[in-house]
């Protein structure tokens, strides 16, 4: 008898990921900077101390403390993970029960709700406005209504860039009792992390990540940080080393020279802003809004999004494309002049 999958296995389909060859890649929010290049004698100097024959140190102790200096946080309250998306499934398939809730917004980042759908928790998406923000007291009372066990979301935000204050996290955090995890992947771009909060509120878990500010999107590295009694929880339902040698050995290199990573976020910033301003120019009636940004990217609206994204791939240039709208990841300045030109021409040639 022939093996049949189950119709739940049926309906997932891969992540979106474009294949091909570009010559200019700005479609997945990661950094132009290389640390690879920028710290080259001093992740070589690391990664040739990795003893490969032995298993990676499952505490993850010198990375720990790595984050724990550069970000102001206790190192007993952090657990690293194989990138964000590993902590993510943990928190979304082990830590919840069958049976409980868990509350996204939409849009979102969508492995929130593929996760959930994998281990098969009651996933209830809370739609954004029309212009894609949320009002705090609106989201709280639709947890009340609910009676969410948890309730997942990015800030800022993804896919918009926009950012929720520091006091209006703060307030769901006072005024529910569900878990609230907040993955602060972009958040290094902004100034309104709750991160050390952890030891005040039970019910926050922050997520970060290396893949956008640190520039090491390759060595696949997420950290979750909570309270003693959850992370106690996570590191006893994570598998057994996680996390390789090879990546513990970066990340250590990388957080110990802060002022590299302050730089290149300054770095960063300053190409999204010379991006967005460039974009703006070009607003008119086939662009209807572009979005100020706390991020590494900017976010357009537009009804011709598909055509412009298009024809950006016969430039050989890659963005990401949603139904009515583009996000563009800020890239070198050469690379933000030639997609603000291509653009323009793109447009001019609808008239």
């Amino acid at each position: 008898m022939a093996y049949k999958l189950n119709e739940k296995l049926k309906k997932f389909t891969n992540y979106e990921v474009t294949d091909g060859e570009y010559r200019i890649r700005l479609d997945a929010n990661e950094s132009f900077i290389d640390p690879g290049i920028g710290l080259h004698n001093r992740i070589i100097d690391a990664l040739s101390k990795v003893p490969l024959n032995r298993y990676p140190d499952d505490s993850c102790k010198e990375l720990r403390k790595a984050f724990g200096t550069y970000y102001g946080v206790d190192p007993a309250l952090v657990v690293a993970g194989n990138g964000s998306d590993e902590l993510i499934s943990l928190l979304i398939g082990s830590f919840m029960k069958k049976d409980e809730k868990i509350v996204t917004l939409t849009p979102d980042f969508s492995m929130y709700k593929v996760f959930a759908d994998i281990f098969e928790r009651e996933c209830i998406e809370i739609l954004k406005d029309e212009d894609l923000s949320i009002s705090t007291d609106y989201l709280l009372e639709e947890l009340k209504r609910i009676n969410p066990q948890a309730i997942i979301f990015s800030n800022p935000s993804s896919p918009t860039g926009l950012v929720k204050k520091r006091s209006e996290i703060v307030k769901i955090l006072e005024n529910t009792d569900a878990l609230v995890i907040v993955d602060e992947a972009y958040m290094d771009f902004s100034t309104e992390s709750v991160l050390d909060l952890v030891e005040e509120f039970d019910n926050l878990i922050v997520l970060k990540t290396s893949s956008k500010a640190l520039g090491c999107a390759a060595i696949r590295l997420g950290f979750a940080v909570s309270s003693r009694e959850i992370v106690k929880v996570l590191n006893a339902l994570r598998p057994p080393y996680n996390l390789n040698s090879v990546t513990q050995a970066i990340g250590c290199a990388i957080f110990s020279e802060p002022e590299f990573i302050k730089e290149s976020v300054s770095r960063i910033i300053e190409s999204r802003n010379y991006l967005y301003q460039g974009i703006k120019s070009l607003v008119n009636s086939k662009i209807e809004k572009i979005y100020e940004s706390e991020t590494n990217y900017i976010y357009i609206k537009t009804k011709f999004a598909k055509h412009i994204y298009e024809e950006l791939c016969k430039r050989s240039i890659l963005i990401r494309k949603f139904d009515n709208s583009l996000r563009i990841t800020a890239g070198t300045i050469s690379e933000n002049d030639e997609v603000i030109k291509s653009v323009k021409e793109i447009l001019d040639s609808l008239n």
